[in-house]
């Protein structure tokens, strides 16, 4: 390995290191309120939370029960894997 890759690996792992410099109840404070703005601009909003008005069923009998009763169709959802590898 050449001295400037030596020397510059050596210049990173330093910086990597070295501590923190220790922050301020203020500057804590104001990273709390940052955070929660955030969080609070990343909530949906009221049209993005249309699925709150599905009407959910707690089993398939009374999901069949309401169809029959509203004329409606019944979707059901089974999952059987794992969603976050995309096999449901």
């Amino acid at each position: 390995m050449s001295l400037a890759k030596v020397s510059a690996v050596f210049l990173l792992s330093a910086a990597f290191l070295t501590p923190a410099p220790a922050k301020s109840e203020a500057d804590e404070e104001k990273f709390i309120a940052w955070v929660q703005k955030r969080v609070q601009e990343a909530q949906p909003t009221r049209t993005e939370r249309k699925f709150d008005q599905v009407g959910w069923a707690k089993d398939i009998l009374d999901a069949e029960r309401l169809a029959k009763i509203h004329n409606r169709p019944v979707f059901l959802f089974t999952h059987d894997g794992r969603v976050n590898w995309g096999r449901c």
